[in-house]
């Protein structure tokens, strides 16, 4: 017998411990009864909820789900390579990350710098213009 989309779902939530109320919380439905529908196949999964499943959880095949081919999980390399890409999770961003944060602080600490150095230069000016004025009396 050929699986539909709605027992493959089942059968990833059952291998992956995730409950109805879980699912249905991320997805942000409603009520745990649609989840329910789908898994009981009462009602055929949106596509649009269909793709934010395949979001949600990168190791899910959406290949499988949708047509049955393949397996279950995606292949750890792409999973990597999802995640990598969807969430940042790679040393290089982590570097990254980190030469941003540096980089801010440098910033914040020049302007610090650059408004004494403007406080000192009217100071300055101030002096300056008092002299010039006592000099022309």
């Amino acid at each position: 017998m050929d699986m539909t989309i709605n027992q493959r779902l089942d059968d990833f939530l059952e291998e992956k411990h995730i409950s109805q109320e879980e699912l249905r919380s991320q997805l942000g439905l409603k009520t745990r009864q649609q989840v329910s529908n789908w898994i009981n196949c009462r009602e055929k999964i949106s596509e649009k909820h269909i793709i934010r499943i395949v979001e949600l959880y990168p190791e899910l095949n959406a290949n499988w789900l949708i047509t049955n081919a393949g397996n279950m999980f995606n292949d750890q390399k792409i999973v990597r390579h999802i995640n990598r890409n969807a969430y940042g999770f790679c040393e290089e961003c982590i570097k990254k990350e980190q030469k941003i944060e540096y980089l801010q602080e440098l910033i914040h600490q020049r302007d610090q710098e650059i408004k004494l150095l403007n406080r000192e230069i009217g100071k300055l000016e101030d002096r300056l213009t008092r002299r010039i004025e006592n000099k022309e009396l």
